[in-house]
């Protein structure tokens, strides 16, 4: 076992970082003041616990593995009304906790010159040292298989409620849409419900992340709204994955090269129509099977593109970061290569 003063030396290496300055205080009476003084709510014991009770068993934990630069994020973030408390195992024939899930928080909580931690503590487990390691060995290993991780599209409304630019600017282009942000906003309906909004061609917008990435960009509003414009004019809003990211991704990077040109929208509205997502995919991996799936379908777009404009394409590979910043540069002195299109 290594007690907090062990662990906290051993992963600063003494670094004045830390500043934590603690002392040695494993004792019989401070640990039966926690026990004592544990307060019961909905069927789990909270405590304060002193850090100095606090340590790590090693034969179930790997402390060098402990990511210390998310130890020092925590505690520039610091939040106690985002800090659950940390779970720890009480060890009566040491007078110490084991703390089985929340290291980084100890460690933090330390960092800060905190005296205390909130802590819940483990039910039901042996009084047997033995059996009981392997016990909480399994909770440890086991920790967070059944949290619901929100994904950023869960999180969408809060984003725009806080006022963050780009969920702001996605909002807004999908309010007069028949556009749903995640799968659980049908789910969640009732069968009447969800047949209602099947059969008004509502869909859900699986390529979230991609029209997010859209809307970031300086003119992601008009971008992300040609984008939404192309795959309901071209009739793609009504396939599976006419929303997905292999669709958004391709058609907001080219419209970023193009600079939003309407002639570009127009192009790419004449190359959907007449076929299917999926078709368009395979097209893109027949004639760039060794590229990347962003990379293939951006430059088969655009080389499409430049055909129906009668231009040679902007795009042919590589980081299209580098060549639409070369693009912009250019645009800075009024070369855009379409504007007489």
């Amino acid at each position: 076992m290594l007690n907090y003063n062990e662990i906290e030396r051993a992963l600063t290496n003494g670094a004045t970082e830390s500043k934590v300055i603690t002392k040695l205080f494993k004792d019989q009476t401070a640990y039966n003041t926690v026990m004592s003084n544990c307060q019961r709510i909905g069927g789990k014991r909270f405590c304060c616990i002193p850090l100095e009770l606090l340590e790590i068993d090693e034969d179930y934990q790997r402390v060098y593995c402990i990511n210390m630069e998310k130890v020092y994020s925590l505690v520039r973030k610091w939040d106690f009304n985002k800090c659950e408390p940390v779970l720890v195992s009480p060890h009566p024939e040491t007078a110490t906790f084991a703390v089985i899930d929340g290291s980084h928080r100890m460690l933090a909580a330390g960092i800060r010159k905190e005296k205390y931690l909130l802590a819940v503590l483990t039910e039901g487990l042996s009084e047997d040292p033995a059996v009981r390691k392997i016990e909480e060995a399994e909770l440890f290993s086991e920790q967070g298989e059944d949290v619901d991780h929100l994904s950023p599209s869960h999180k969408h409304r809060a984003y725009v409620t806080r006022g963050i630019k780009k969920y702001c600017v996605l909002d807004n282009c999908i309010k007069e849409r028949r556009l749903l942000l995640n799968i659980h906003e049908l789910k969640n309906l009732s069968k009447e419900k969800q047949d209602s909004l099947k059969a008004a061609d509502y869909r859900v917008l699986s390529g979230y992340s991609a029209a997010l990435q859209a809307a970031s960009l300086v003119n992601g509003e008009e971008i992300l709204n040609n984008v939404f414009n192309i795959i309901e004019d071209a009739g793609w809003h009504t396939a599976a994955n006419g929303y997905g990211a292999n669709v958004i991704w391709p058609v907001k990077s080219v419209l970023n090269l193009h600079d939003n040109d309407p002639q570009v929208v127009k192009a790419i509205v004449s190359l959907f129509r007449p076929i299917e997502p999926d078709t368009f995919f395979a097209k893109a991996y027949a004639k760039y099977p060794g590229r990347k799936e962003k990379e293939r379908l951006t430059m088969y777009l655009e080389e499409e593109v430049a055909k129906r404009l009668g231009i040679q394409p902007m795009y042919t590979g590589g980081d299209l970061r580098k060549v639409t910043s070369a693009i912009n540069s250019q645009r800075h002195y009024k070369a855009t290569g379409t504007e007489n299109k």
